[in-house]
């Protein structure tokens, strides 16, 4: 079976919502993410896929990678998971999605009309109750571990 490289982001803001965008194509609530480009790495991904299809701007969160002055480091994704995509241009093909944990830093929520249908923050309390893939509410709940509590 053909496999695509793609690449997500779990992102909260400050009030510990996260960042969904409904999908035209499939009609569901997602995180933002995409596939991988020539010449780009999974987290490069990631962050563009979230500022594309938002507006929002995002840091990576997680363990710092490995460091050596030899060597250029990617940070380590929070998950990678390996999903079925039903596409009647492509055909029936398999997802490896890398997905990171961020925070998001700046920029104004626009959603990108040519690839979702909208963009918001949600509760994570509330995301049971959207149209979501089966994995998505079990994944934004313990992504939310990570975030740095206030004190």
């Amino acid at each position: 079976m053909i496999r695509h490289f793609t690449s997500s982001a779990i992102v909260f803001n400050d009030e510990g919502h996260v960042l969904l965008v409904h999908h035209n194509k499939i009609d569901l609530w997602l995180y933002p993410g995409g596939h991988v480009d020539p010449n780009e790495d999974p987290a490069e991904a990631a962050l563009r896929e979230v500022h594309e299809e938002t507006g929002i701007i995002a840091d990576i969160l997680g363990p710092q990678p490995f460091r050596h002055p030899a060597v250029r480091s990617i940070p380590s994704p929070f998950a990678i998971i390996e999903m079925d995509i039903e596409d009647r241009k492509v055909g029936p093909h398999r997802h490896i999605d890398f997905v990171y944990v961020c925070q998001a830093a700046g920029g104004d929520l626009v959603a990108q009309v040519e690839e979702v249908g909208g963009a918001r923050w949600v509760p994570v309390e509330n995301i049971a109750a959207l149209r979501t893939p089966a994995e998505l509410p079990a994944l934004v709940s313990e992504a939310a571990r990570l975030i740095p509590q206030p004190a």
